[in-house]
């Protein structure tokens, strides 16, 4: 702590020196490698020696400044529009952040690893939605979870193979994986090890498991705006290699049955820095023998999607149709159950006939074929 007012008006003058570097750094789109190290020795001829933590925080608040400096487009301009491709229908847009949302073991990884392996076998189609990609290099950031886990999602799919009893091997095109045992953090070193890789294999995919784990160590809160900095230069480091980022995330225990948007936990800014947003939670949470999941989406430039999908083993998935027919399914389904056994009987009769004969029933013929039991 500053010893006097001085002191501390030095402070905070040096601060907004080293946040206005930021700004120039960040204008003049200086590699978010070297510009971390740039701010590092901004701070130590100022006297101050930052962290990690403290340039996310420059960083953040630079940007933020910067957000509304622009002056808008002009009558004149031409603006180019880019079109959305979709690797995955409505799902997974190619060169942007797809954010995956849900409570803990619904089945995030599950289900983009069976997603990836029906990309890198050539299938057309996924969960009867279209897959518009042959196979692309695939790097899992895969921290959030050991590599016993990961491999009983990766051998299904076809992006393991099991080469003894206790002994694995990726399979093309699974380039690397990082897991618990072996894991990476966000930090400016590792950022730059991972454009690194998305230089050698452009359009590459990469998968982010989970974005807590992969800041954890940075001293960053997740509740807090500065958390999302990681993330947001490592989208900067990777424009221009067409990489496209999966970035899996908790969703909040109150929130996890909202609108995809508002599912994530944390910090709200994480969701606006993603352009298409996928919620997965229970379709019926009160009934835990039930385990069929909605899928939501919410998007930027998205068809909102809503399907029922079930994990019928491990990371093999079956669709269900949309909740909305599911759900009125069991209104049925509830409104058959308050029949009497005569209502039940008649109900009965009549599905078994039309569905057989193909053709309408009337009452008297109904009062006929029950005439034994009535």
């Amino acid at each position: 702590m500053p010893e006097d007012k001085n002191q501390l008006q030095d402070y905070i003058h040096n601060f907004a020196a080293l946040v206005k570097t930021a700004k120039k750094l960040i204008e003049e789109k200086v590699p978010v490698f070297q510009r971390n190290d740039l701010l590092r020795c901004a701070g130590r001829d100022l006297g101050l020696p930052l962290s990690s933590q403290a340039i996310f925080g420059i960083l953040g608040k630079a940007r933020r400044e910067l957000d509304g400096t622009f002056d808008g487009y002009l009558p004149d301009e031409k603006i180019k529009i880019p079109k959305t491709k979709w690797l995955w229908e409505h799902l997974i847009s190619e060169g942007n952040v797809s954010l995956v949302v849900a409570l803990p073991k619904v089945g995030k990884s599950s289900l983009i690893g069976a997603f990836l392996g029906a990309m890198s076998r050539g299938n057309s189609e996924y969960l009867e939605k279209q897959i518009t990609s042959k196979a692309k290099p695939v790097y899992v950031l895969g921290t959030d979870q050991p590599m016993a886990d990961w491999a009983e999602i990766l051998i299904p799919v076809g992006l393991m193979k099991r080469t003894a009893e206790d002994e694995v091997e990726l399979v093309h095109p699974l380039k690397r994986l990082w897991t618990m045992e072996r894991p990476i953090t966000l930090t400016e070193e590792s950022i730059e090890q991972i454009h690194n890789l998305a230089v050698e294999e452009p359009n590459s995919i990469f998968v982010l498991d989970a974005f807590a784990s992969l800041i954890s160590g940075l001293g960053l809160d997740e509740n807090h705006v500065d958390a999302v900095e990681p993330i947001r230069m490592l989208c900067e480091a990777l424009a221009g290699t067409g990489a496209t980022i999966v970035l899996l995330h908790h969703a909040s225990g109150t929130n996890s049955n909202e609108r995809a948007v508002k599912a994530s936990r944390g910090t709200k800014a994480l969701p606006a820095l993603t352009s298409n947003i996928i919620n997965l939670s229970w379709l019926l949470p009160d009934d835990k023998t039930d385990n069929r999941i909605a899928v939501t989406t919410q998007g930027r430039s998205s068809k909102p999607v809503d399907m029922v999908i079930e994990q019928t083993d491990r990371a093999i998935w079956e669709n269900h149709g949309s909740s909305a027919e599911i759900k009125e399914e069991l209104k049925l389904e509830q409104v058959e159950g308050k029949l009497s056994e005569r209502q039940s009987l008649v109900l009965t009769t009549l599905k078994e006939y039309c569905w057989k004969e193909e053709v309408g029933i009337s009452p008297l013929k109904i009062s006929t074929m029950l005439s034994d039991e009535y």
